[in-house]
């Protein structure tokens, strides 16, 4: 009887064990190590700037900043949306060509917008020279895109400069400033303001960084009550870990770069160049729209 009973014991732990998806040494190291980016500080700084792992280490970029791979990791709920999500439309889109173009993201992405909507998400770093000159044409095009076009912006989360950096546009977001106030914030980080994520000792000075952004905005006509019911609240909180995800699910490894529909990715030096990148992202996004 007890020889049946830890024969019977045994069954169940092999079949426990056979329901855990092993992880492969490669996907759990994967798993350990946040990419990075190059950081909002100027080049003096940067080279002080020396965290003691491979967490927060800068890289080199070829168009605007960049990452040396992105890590995709997408949910379970994730992925059974996106299993549910149409294949990319299909027809001719003339001069453009997949792969060269623009290319597909290797897991679709479930989009924000309802029916009859096409998403473009711009994937951007305060920190990021190329973002910064790309922002004014992004406004024009943003003020004449087709009405069934819904731009959502997504900062890109590699390390921790990044991610103040993105809290303050979360907080730029919920005061409903970012139409009035993106290019400022650009401005004062890349025309000779500074930083406005402040780096002390190599690492992030939280106190400092807020003083800085209050002051920012304040400068800008907003009350500090008004940026307090921001910057460190549970709603920033949450978009906070929304973009540290999204900069994996896309695989961001660079900024700028568009998606549309969570389905084609794209930049200027695949596009061409600026004023082809949003004709080809308005063709990408007719032809969704048609599909649907």
């Amino acid at each position: 009887m007890t020889r049946a009973i830890l024969i019977l014991l045994a069954a169940i732990l092999a079949s426990t064990a056979c329901g855990k998806e092993p992880v492969a040494p490669e996907a759990a190291s994967a798993q350990a190590t946040s990419q990075t980016g190059t950081q909002s500080v100027p080049a003096a700084e940067a080279e002080a700037l020396n965290p003691p792992t491979e967490l927060d280490r800068p890289v080199g970029s070829s168009d605007g900043e960049s990452v040396d791979t992105a890590t995709s990791a997408t949910s379970p709920i994730a992925a059974a949306v996106a299993a549910a999500t149409p294949a990319p439309a299909t027809g001719d889109l003339g001069r453009w060509k997949e792969g060269q173009h623009f290319a597909l993201l290797p897991v679709a992405q479930p989009v924000n917008t309802p029916p009859g909507q096409i998403e473009v998400i711009e994937g951007f770093w305060y920190g990021c020279g190329a973002c910064y000159a790309l922002e004014e044409r992004l406004a024009v095009w943003e003020k004449a895109k087709p009405e069934w076009i819904t731009l959502r912006r997504v900062p890109v989360i590699w390390n921790e400069v990044a991610k103040e950096d993105a809290r303050l546009y979360f907080t730029v977001e919920g005061l409903g400033l970012v139409g009035k106030l993106q290019m400022d914030v650009y401005r004062r980080i890349h025309r000779g303001g500074g930083p406005i994520t402040q780096i002390r000792n190599g690492r992030v000075d939280g106190a400092a960084t807020e003083k800085t952004a209050r002051d920012f905005l304040a400068s800008h006509g907003v009350s500090a009550a008004d940026f307090a019911r921001h910057y460190r609240t549970f709603s920033t909180e949450n978009k906070l870990r929304q973009a540290e995800s999204a900069s994996r699910r896309y695989r961001i490894d660079h900024t700028p770069m568009m998606f549309v529909q969570g389905k084609y990715y794209t930049d200027q030096e695949m596009a061409g160049g600026a004023e082809q990148m949003f004709q080809l992202i308005n063709e990408l996004a007719a032809r969704e729209r048609g599909a649907n």
